[in-house]
């Protein structure tokens, strides 16, 4: 089963299924494992779920000619400012910056650093908004949380989680101790940064660990050059059985999902789930 993270702009189900399962794929063939039958592959997507009444969200737009003109003005939640400086802290700065710490250094670094695909500053605000909304709104967050348990049935095997999918599946899994799943991947997670820990339910943080999502296996591929899986291991707040297994995505599109399902540490642990127990 695989969960779409922040961001994403790919217009339905069918297309966001059929780029990860090529990707996949490539990832499995390119590793000598054997490739994985596209209807054996449940795509979950939760992007209408930010347009649905009751939520106050700020929508979830499929093209980039559809987002507002978020600029700096726009980011005047606290926690919005905290995820914006979070993400930026991650990215270097090779012209140095005398302003550093400021919200319009931290926006720079994001747009010139290219880890996110190059996208302009609205998109970057609107996909931190994204993040802020999910972890705010209650029936937003029921919302997503039970397209993703809807999904899920007696033969999943295997849930691979991209950024904020992430946190929805590592959520999700906690509220359904029933499931059988076997191996969790969470790629490009942001699980690790205190914003996103204070606001999990129950909490995570250094004094309180987080509780084991129930697999028998948990998987945490992070990118060096990925800001948004700040925190690159995971198992500190999660558990020592948590597997951190760090990549190199390239600087260009470093968070992009397609290019971790692409790393043999992602097809490896998909193959290792699915073979017969």
């Amino acid at each position: 089963m695989l969960c779409h993270g922040i961001g994403r702009r790919t217009r339905n189900r069918q297309s966001m299924h059929e780029q990860w399962c090529e990707a996949l794929n490539t990832g499995l063939h390119d590793s000598g494992l054997d490739r994985v039958a596209a209807d054996r592959v449940t795509a979950v997507t939760y992007a209408n779920c930010f347009r649905s009444a009751g939520t106050k969200s700020i929508g979830d737009p499929d093209d980039e000619d559809r987002i507002p003109a978020f600029g700096l003005v726009h980011l005047r939640d606290p926690l919005e400012l905290e995820l914006l400086e979070a993400f930026a802290s991650g990215v270097p700065d090779p012209e140095g910056s005398p302003t550093k710490g400021l919200p319009q250094d931290a926006l720079r670094r994001l747009q010139r650093s290219r880890f996110l695909g190059d996208p302009p500053a609205k998109v970057i605000i609107w996909m931190i908004k994204q993040v802020r909304d999910y972890l705010t709104d209650d029936a937003l967050r029921r919302c997503v949380q039970d397209r993703f348990a809807a999904a899920v049935t007696p033969g999943t095997r295997v849930v691979v989680a991209h950024s904020l999918g992430s946190v929805v599946a590592y959520e999700t899994l906690l509220a359904h101790p029933e499931w059988k799943i076997d191996t969790l991947v969470t790629i490009g997670s942001p699980l690790g940064l205190k914003a996103i820990g204070d606001r999990l339910r129950p909490p995570v943080s250094e004094k309180t660990p987080g509780a084991w999502p129930g697999v028998r296996r948990w998987l945490n591929v992070a990118a060096e050059e990925d800001p948004v899986a700040l925190v690159k291991k995971l198992k500190p707040l999660y558990g020592k059985d948590v597997e951190d297994l760090p990549v190199l995505n390239g600087r260009l599109s470093a968070h992009l999902a397609t290019r971790y399902l692409t790393t043999h540490e992602v097809a490896n642990g998909i193959a290792d789930a699915l073979r017969p127990r």
